[in-house]
């Protein structure tokens, strides 16, 4: 009786198209996830605490701007101040714990409240004063007081795939929440 070969061209073709079909599930999976990360980035939004500072106009603003692509989804706002921990407006904040601010002319203030979302490239002003001298030097000097007095804040915002970001008053730049 002869010996047959075990590598026969039926087994070569098989074992072919095996690794043929692996090699394609490898690559589709590959892609998959690279889609994915390219569909998450494409939604990013990037937040960052701008102040501006008019002493022509003798005005203070305060606001957050997206310099994302994405809508940033406000999720949380923490306001720490001498070791307590607020979850007010910033306005609120000012006007029930720092003394001094019912001689400030608040021109503007909008609230930061959780849900609220700020398109790609827009802004969100949280406070402007001033408008006349004493408004203007009175709100400088409370701000550098409560610089002085530990006075931090923390905003935690997402993207619409649910990423997390926080950005707090150390840094003022985005950190990632795993």
């Amino acid at each position: 009786m002869a010996k047959r070969k075990f590598w026969s061209s039926d087994k070569l073709l098989a074992l072919t198209a095996l690794f043929i079909s692996l090699l394609t599930l490898f690559i589709f999976i590959w892609q998959t996830n690279i889609i994915s990360k390219q569909s998450h980035l494409s939604v990013m939004p990037y937040l960052l605490l701008d102040s501006a500072n008019n002493s022509q106009e003798m005005t203070f603003s305060i606001d957050f701007n997206n310099h994302g692509v994405g809508p940033a989804i406000i999720v949380k706002k923490e306001i720490l101040y001498n070791g307590n921990t607020y979850d007010l407006e910033f306005y609120d904040f000012l006007q029930q714990h720092v003394p001094g601010m019912d001689s400030v002319n608040v021109i503007n203030h909008s609230t930061m409240q959780n849900g609220l979302a700020i398109p790609s490239g827009n802004k969100r002003n949280v406070i402007t004063v001033g408008g006349d001298m004493k408004s203007y030097q009175t709100f400088l000097s409370i701000m550098s007081e409560l610089q002085k007095n530990e006075f931090h804040y923390e905003i935690v915002y997402k993207s619409i795939y649910d990423d997390r970001w926080v950005i707090n008053s150390i840094t003022n730049e985005p950190n990632a929440i795993e």
